[in-house]
């Protein structure tokens, strides 16, 4: 299984499968919140659960931090609403 690296300086969760790069971004507009921007799975390597293996890793990480989210990201925002514990963490 292909490891989720964080880059918290860049606000980015990034996987490589296949040379390339499937991606999560976001902000923190306040202290304890995090906006999802963008999830980014390149067209090679769609459909094999990437993005929503970023999704729940972002998700994972802001409940046991005690955050909040929010989502401008269509794909992240319909995993979310979905899931009745990552939805408690809505902002």
């Amino acid at each position: 299984m292909t490891e989720i690296l964080h880059d918290e300086m860049r606000m980015r969760y990034s996987l490589f499968a296949e040379g390339l790069e499937a991606y999560l971004t976001y902000e923190r507009p306040t202290e304890g919140h995090r906006h999802i921007t963008h999830t980014i799975v390149p067209g090679p390597l769609g459909g094999r659960g990437y993005g929503s293996r970023l999704v729940k890793q972002i998700m994972q990480d802001v409940i046991a931090a005690g955050e909040t989210v929010s989502s401008e990201c269509w794909f992240a925002s319909a995993l979310i609403e979905k899931k009745a514990e990552w939805a408690a963490a809505l902002a």
